[in-house]
């Protein structure tokens, strides 16, 4: 999955979570608003006198958004970066890969490594941590621009506890 079609398969408020997450960084907010403006096409000063709510509304349909793939996938990065530390510097121990923290090391193309070795990566996090945002991470992970792991893709595809349940309608 992209990163704008797990956000049409999260809630409203797991949305506005994860982008309030992903605000920390200084830079988001201006990315995010600027997106906005450019694909629903509204002055900034119209959007800056709608009220909180129809906001908020304008940022969710903009990262469900397809033409803003690469903002959406920006912004759930920064938000997994920081909401999700333990399980990502876990999974990434498992695997070998140099990283700080929740943030990898490798420039450009990351390898995939043999499948047992990812299997036993996956197991392990969803052993530790809660399906949802195992499934969440690894969906992300997996469309980032450097990976192409055709294993990890098949396991995503196949397994139900990795299935990204669609809470969209909540």
């Amino acid at each position: 999955m992209k990163a704008y079609e797990l956000f049409r398969s999260c809630g409203s408020d797991e949305v506005d979570a994860l982008v309030l997450l992903a605000c920390e960084d200084d830079e988001i907010p201006e990315k995010v608003a600027g997106g906005v403006l450019t694909y629903q096409q509204i002055p900034l000063r119209r959007f800056t006198k709608l009220p909180e709510e129809t906001r908020k509304s304008y940022v969710r349909r903009t990262l469900r958004d397809k033409r803003a793939a690469d903002l959406a996938l920006y912004v759930l990065s920064a938000a997994l970066t920081r909401s999700s530390v333990e399980m990502i510097s876990a999974f990434l121990d498992h695997l070998g890969l140099e990283h700080e923290g929740p943030n990898l090391s490798i420039e450009g193309e990351i390898v995939e490594p043999p499948k047992k070795k990812l299997k036993a990566a996956v197991d392990a996090v969803l052993k530790d941590f809660p399906h949802r945002e195992v499934a969440l991470y690894l969906h992300a992970f997996a469309a980032q621009p450097d990976v192409h792991w055709t294993t990890l893709d098949e396991r995503l595809a196949t397994d139900e506890l990795l299935k990204f349940e669609d809470r969209s309608a909540g």
